[in-house]
């Protein structure tokens, strides 16, 4: 009965745990931008992990990377740059 019990409560245990994404080897506390162009950092246990709930592109921005990767707004490219607001 103890060795069903155990089992029973260590699945019980797993399904409580969040989902990590896998380990990936980056630089802990360095930033990209993913392929879908979502902020990330980079974790202590060396994971990218999203930096915020939404993509760049749901706000109608993109991601972009400078001391670390954030959401900018998107400028046209055929536009002149007199006519782009600093």
């Amino acid at each position: 009965m103890r060795p069903i019990l155990l089992c029973l409560l260590l699945a019980l245990g797993a399904a409580g745990c969040p989902k990590l994404p896998p380990v990936s080897g980056c630089t802990p506390a360095t930033w990209r931008c993913s392929p879908d162009g979502r902020p990330e950092t980079c974790s202590a246990s060396q994971r990218w992990e999203p930096a915020g709930e939404r993509s760049c592109a749901a706000t109608g921005s993109v991601c972009v990377v400078e001391r670390t990767a954030h959401c900018a707004p998107a400028v046209d490219a055929g536009a002149d740059a007199s006519e782009v607001s600093p």
